[in-house]
């Protein structure tokens, strides 16, 4: 099973979005240590307590500093940005770091404010169109600099319309076990492997990928991983935009924050869709997902509170697979 990363710049109590992202750079050399595939970085505006705002200037210092990993976006979200800027980034990048960029491409606008502040002229039922757009520019080598191949591309969903966009274009498709969407990961992710395997078209010898990306609190002891995943909990509940904290939760903010009924409620409808334990419980727990869509590839998300924390949860992983 190959293994990868999705890291979403997490700025940590007493640290600045510098350190944040330097640390990100960090852990993406840890992960290349350790073996991974690849090492994505995600795109959020306006969130405080995320420093990455901008995966296609991330990538490049990434990747400057790693020899063989695949680093690469999860994602730049499509809709804010004309597809001809999107294809002269991947080309450029790929033009760099030839064979060792992804580009992971979403759909989400965005809160309103952001979608204004970007001056995005895209909505969410454009993205088929929008996707064909880039795949056109891309296959007539239009944008400048010119290259022979491009960068691998992923199309990011969690249901809907992405999974058949992906299988048209013949793009690897990226199912996300987003703990704050109410669904049925197990039955989800059945249907959307079974959908994109039988209606994937190759395009330029292009290979189906099925990628399964989940949250994973992993710790070297239970108890460990439940302390972490209360920070989540937390973050999780999405209040003012995701910014109710100007950093990620801390265990201080954890034991003095109000929880009502409510919030509670959703807490424990959300810890349905979170991967947390030690090393044995986290394990059974994904065995039963790959069980149902046997995922070419798991990407786990550490979206967890504390450097160290991020790093020993690679290492933990990693011994996993």
């Amino acid at each position: 099973m190959k293994i990868s990363v999705l890291d979403y710049g997490v700025v940590d109590f007493g640290k600045t979005n510098e350190e944040a992202i330097q640390e990100t750079i960090q852990l993406a050399k840890k992960a290349e240590e350790l073996g991974y595939e690849r090492f994505w970085v995600a795109e959020h505006h306006q969130v405080k307590a995320l420093s990455i705002s901008a995966p296609e200037v991330v990538i490049p210092a990434i990747a400057s500093q790693t020899k063989n990993i695949h680093v690469g976006s999860g994602g730049i979200m499509g809709l804010h940005y004309a597809p001809y800027k999107v294809a002269e980034v991947m080309h450029s990048l790929e033009v760099l770091f030839p064979g060792r960029i992804d580009i992971g491409l979403g759909n989400s606008i965005g809160t309103k404010s952001v979608s204004t502040a970007l001056k995005s002229h895209y909505i969410k039922p454009q993205f088929g169109e929008w996707v064909a757009d880039v795949q056109e520019i891309i296959q007539t080598n239009e944008a400048v600099p010119y290259t022979k191949r491009v960068p691998e591309q992923f199309l990011l969903g969690m249901g809907g319309e992405s999974v058949h966009i992906a299988a048209k274009n013949g793009l690897g498709f990226v199912y996300g076990v987003f703990p704050y969407i109410p669904q049925e990961p197990l039955v989800l992710a059945k249907e959307l492997s079974t959908a994109y395997r039988k209606e994937f078209q190759s395009v330029n010898e292009s290979d189906s990928c099925f990628i399964l990306a989940v949250f994973v609190v992993i710790a070297d002891t239970e108890e460990k991983a439940e302390e972490m995943a209360q920070a989540l909990d937390l973050w999780m509940l999405g209040k003012q935009d995701f910014s109710e904290f100007e950093t990620f939760p801390t265990k201080k903010e954890v034991e003095t924050r109000e929880v009502t009924p409510a919030e509670r409620k959703t807490i424990e409808g959300n810890r349905q869709r979170l991967i947390v334990g030690d090393s044995r419980a986290v394990k059974a727990q994904l065995d039963e997902l790959c069980q149902v869509c046997n995922p070419d590839e798991l990407l786990m998300i550490p979206l967890v509170g504390g450097f160290e924390n991020r790093k020993r949860a690679l290492e933990l992983f990693a011994q996993l697979y």
